[in-house]
C-alpha cells in the first residue's frame, strides 16, 4: 500500500496528507502575487509553469539556510514541562469542582440537573430537551 502521508519535518507528528502537501507546494508555486491573470496570457503562464516549482524550491533552500533556530527537540508539543503543568493545573481545577458540587455522572435523581451549579432545570427545558 502507498504512503498516504508526508513527513514534512524530523519532528514526531509532523505527518500531514499528500493532497495537503499537494496544496502547500502550489501556494509555494503561486508566490505572494497567486495566479491571477496569469489564464489570460498564455505567455505568463507559461513562464509560470517553468519557473515557479524552481523559484519555490530556491526560496526554500534560501530559507533553511538562514534559519538560526535549528532545533533538535522532537517532543510533542504537548511533551513540554509548560503544557504538563497547565494540564496538570487543569486536572486539579477539575477535581476541585467535582469535589465541591459532587460528581454529576454519580447522581441517581431522574432530575435534569445544570452541571455547574446543580439547579434543577424547569419542567419546559426538559420536555424541550426530551
Amino acid at each position: 500500500m502507498e504512503s498516504l502521508f508526508v513527513k514534512k519535518t524530523t519532528r514526531r507528528f509532523s505527518a500531514i496528507s499528500i493532497d495537503q502537501v499537494h496544496e502547500q507546494n502550489n501556494a509555494l508555486v503561486k508566490g505572494d502575487g497567486g495566479a491571477v491573470g496569469l489564464t489570460e496570457n498564455p505567455a505568463a503562464l507559461h513562464r509560470w509553469m517553468v519557473s515557479g516549482p524552481e523559484m519555490a524550491r530556491l526560496i526554500q533552500e534560501f530559507e533553511i539556510s538562514t534559519d538560526k533556530k535549528k532545533t533538535t527537540d522532537l517532543r510533542h508539543h504537548e511533551d513540554t514541562e509548560h503544557a504538563q503543568t497547565a494540564f496538570n493545573r487543569d486536572v486539579c481545577s477539575l477535581v476541585n469542582t467535582i469535589d465541591h458540587f459532587g460528581n454529576p455522572f454519580c447522581e441517581d435523581s431522574c432530575d435534569l440537573l445544570v452541571l455547574d451549579n446543580r439547579n434543577i432545570a424547569e419542567k419546559a427545558i426538559v420536555e424541550s430537551v426530551f
